[in-house]
């Protein structure tokens, strides 16, 4: 994916931004197709078959899905997926401020005390979902323990950041992702 029509509509040039993301989608296909090579070997070298390997229909996928475009922000991901594992998938988020062609920061959004704003909200938000019956891991077994400075997130439609936790990070992998909505009343 690239993000031509950005320039198009705003004059902002997007190399730097298209360059990163057709790097680390490269990056990521060829570490997938080489894991995927490990897989075969190992496969192979404890008694599976070229016929059983070929049932397997490896598929490696990079992708994208626009989370959020207006006037001020186009939000988006870009999803690497292995079909065989969900050990290696991995998602990257591009939050781009349209006046300036600028990514967007969590701090610029919600101010420099962000991290514990952030925190005491999603500690409310997963209080109340566990309330409701959602299940998620405590700090001791690798849960919410707070955000950092690379947290994952989007800007949704209505100009509030998402706080993304992938599939297993704080909740049973049945859990899917997990988001939180910053912001909300």
């Amino acid at each position: 994916p690239t993000i031509e029509m950005v320039a198009e509509d705003t004059g902002i040039g997007m190399d730097e931004i298209n360059q990163e993301i057709l790097s680390r989608c490269s990056q990521y296909a060829d570490e997938a197709v080489l894991r995927a090579e490990e897989y075969r070997t190992a496969f192979l070298e404890t008694g599976g078959t070229m016929e059983e390997w070929a049932e397997h229909k490896i598929k490696i996928t990079v992708s994208y899905e626009i989370k959020q475009q207006n006037n001020s922000y186009l939000s988006f991901v870009v999803r690497g997926t292995e079909n065989w594992t969900n050990a290696y998938n991995e998602s990257r988020y591009y939050n781009l401020d349209l006046s300036t062609g600028e990514i967007v920061t969590l701090e610029e959004l919600l101010g420099g005390d962000y991290i514990e704003l952030v925190n005491k909200s999603i500690r409310e938000q997963i209080s109340a979902r566990q309330k409701a019956g959602e299940i998620f891991f405590s700090e001791e077994e690798g849960g919410f323990a707070g955000i950092s400075e690379e947290a994952k997130f989007y800007i949704n439609a209505n100009n509030r950041p998402v706080i993304v936790f992938e599939k297993y990070e704080i909740a049973p992998g049945s859990s899917g992702e997990i988001t939180f909505e910053i912001g909300a009343d």
